[in-house]
């Protein structure tokens, strides 16, 4: 996927995915590791590494309206699905399965066309939704946790694919977790007891993981029993060390929110080191921020470059299953191209689905 063809182990296919890795961290300088910290990396060229960005929408089709202003170009036309509330109520997992495979392929054929800068996508979200007022009730499944582990988890395998080491695209689960308010969702606490943290709002991630696969979490802006949801060290002794999980990046700005919304620590270094330490391993905050803070934080004591390392790993290791430093083709997601968006059978799938989607309930006997 380079535009020059590049001999050094990380692009030896042929290795094991480990020793590839340690190539890696061994080959790159400090600031270049800093330079890694943030969702978005640089492009190294001396390794062969483009710059690349882990995070795109993509809960009921892959947005790319193009009309941020960050992001201010032509729209892409893709495939649209009715909203996950609305998903969910076709209570089919085949079908979730079929949509969530057209978000996978439309993804790679953006990325192929080189109109997107990311195979990583945020998306499904399992949040449950167990307030009407939560102002994001059309982003996720519903309230039930089987439910909506198991129709998240079909489209979840959708838009992986199913080849044994190859990712289509990388799924990101939001938000970890007990993420159902909006007014002040950058500050308030959310009070979780244990039964209700292990039955309701933990089981569609477990689900999800450990069931279906998926590769990656996205953590909350709230605050779950007084931690900041980036701080919340769940994510490596629950998500990671208990169900598997293979990488975690915070949500957009949620490491200044820490310090400028949370006052939960007086410096962005400390929320940075804090972070990784639970075992959040990219910041989605602007990247002379994370450098400065990534800088700050080592200077300081506060982290290791083992830490940072550990880190950096387990972002590029979904990269390489990716197939993004391969010298030789062997991902079967490589043949995609722009020519498959909106294809007559994503357009076939859409239709069935927003057809199960609608449901009539019917009084009788008053």
């Amino acid at each position: 996927m380079s535009n020059k063809k590049i001999k050094n182990p990380l692009w030896d296919n042929e290795l094991n995915i480990e020793k590839r890795l340690d190539f890696l961290i061994n080959s790159l300088t400090l600031d270049e590791k800093i330079s890694c910290m943030s969702n978005a990396n640089p492009d190294i060229d001396r390794l062969g590494i483009r710059a690349f960005n882990i995070g795109g929408e993509g809960a009921h089709g892959v947005q790319a309206r193009h009309d941020k202003g960050w992001d201010l170009h032509e729209p892409d036309f893709t495939t649209i699905f009715p909203n996950p509330i609305g998903m969910s109520r076709s209570w089919d997992e085949d079908m979730l399965k079929k949509s969530g495979e057209v978000v996978g392929i439309e993804t790679r054929g953006l990325f192929a066309a080189g109109k997107s800068g990311s195979l990583s996508v945020w998306a499904p979200t399992v949040d449950m939704e167990r307030d009407p007022r939560w102002g994001r009730n059309e982003e996720a499944y519903g309230e039930d946790p089987y439910l909506t582990g198991s129709l998240a988890g079909a489209y979840v395998e959708g838009m992986q694919g199913d080849d044994d080491f190859y990712l289509r695209c990388a799924a990101t689960l939001k938000h970890f977790y007990a993420n159902n308010t909006e007014r002040g969702r950058g500050w308030k606490n959310a009070s979780i007891d244990p039964r209700n943290m292990y039955e309701l709002y933990l089981e569609p991630f477990r689900r999800c993981i450990k069931e279906h696969g998926a590769e990656a979490v996205m953590t909350a802006y709230n605050k779950i029993n007084g931690i900041p949801g980036m701080l919340n060290p769940q994510v490596k002794s629950i998500l990671k060390k208990q169900y598997g999980l293979k990488h975690a990046v915070c949500d957009g700005g949620a490491m200044e929110l820490v310090r400028n919304l949370h006052h939960y620590f007086g410096t962005h270094a400390q929320s940075l080191a804090a972070s990784v330490k639970a075992g959040v391993d990219a910041m989605s905050d602007p990247m002379p921020v994370v450098e400065e803070a990534a800088r700050e934080a080592l200077e300081y004591g506060l982290w290791s470059e083992d830490e940072m390392d550990e880190a950096i790993r387990n972002v590029f290791r979904t990269k390489l299953k990716l197939g993004m430093f391969d010298d030789t083709v062997q991902n079967p997601y490589d043949r995609v191209t722009e020519k498959d968006l909106c294809s007559s059978q994503a357009q076939k799938v859409c239709l069935e689905l927003t057809k199960k989607s609608i449901v009539l309930l019917k009084n009788e006997d008053n």
